[in-house]
């Protein structure tokens, strides 16, 4: 009985793992941040935290020797098509495997906040104009993606200040894909190398 409720706990913990996301997440408030987070981990991309300067040791100039000049063997010159249709059929791989992860990527618009200020009363007045409509077009066609997710929970606004002198912008997306996904894009990346490989080989 013991022993089934371990398999069970082992089969539970690694179906809530399978469905754990990996995230990015990207942020613009004047400055730009980038944060990767699993779970209850959560590291900082960009920017990067600035590292310690280790004091150089001064270091031995070692005389060097002039190499003597060997002839060169004619094989070296040859052209190997070998290499040639790997490297291209490696790229194909890459290619297919990038199109099939970007395809189970989601994006979740989090908050964009935009401020239209200016000199000019009616130059900012056209421009607040201009920037909600392009808005409004951007929302409308990122809602006809599948992966784009825009809820209403998401903070969007556009507002015009008469009195700053200077337009604002703030933003925050978040890039996801599930364990289960990665897993998924990764077999499938080792699924066609092999189909290359014995391909090659016939």
């Amino acid at each position: 009985m013991v022993a089934l409720y371990i398999i069970l706990g082992i089969a539970l913990l690694i179906s809530v793992l399978l469905l754990l996301r990996a995230k990015v997440i990207i942020s613009y408030d004047e400055v730009l941040r980038v944060y990767f987070r699993f779970a209850f981990f959560k590291m900082r991309l960009f920017p990067a935290k600035p590292r310690k300067q280790k004091k150089k040791k001064s270091k031995k100039k070692k005389t060097q020797k002039t190499p003597v000049p060997t002839e060169k063997k004619s094989d070296e010159y040859k052209r190997d098509d070998g290499v040639v249709s790997k490297l291209w059929a490696m790229r194909e791989i890459l290619l297919h495997t990038i199109n099939k992860f970007l395809g189970k990527l989601h994006f979740k618009l989090i908050k964009l906040n935009i401020v239209v200020a200016g000199d000019n009363a009616a130059s900012t007045a056209l421009l607040y104009g201009a920037t909600t409509q392009g808005v409004a077009y951007l929302i409308e066609i990122l809602d006809t993606i599948s992966n784009v997710d825009i809820s209403k929970r998401s903070e969007i606004s556009v507002r015009s200040d008469f009195i700053l002198q200077k337009s604002s912008f703030e933003g925050k997306i978040v890039l996801y894909i599930s364990v289960v996904h990665i897993i998924y894009v990764g077999l499938h990346f080792l699924k066609k190398l092999i189909k290359s490989k014995i391909k090659m080989e016939e």
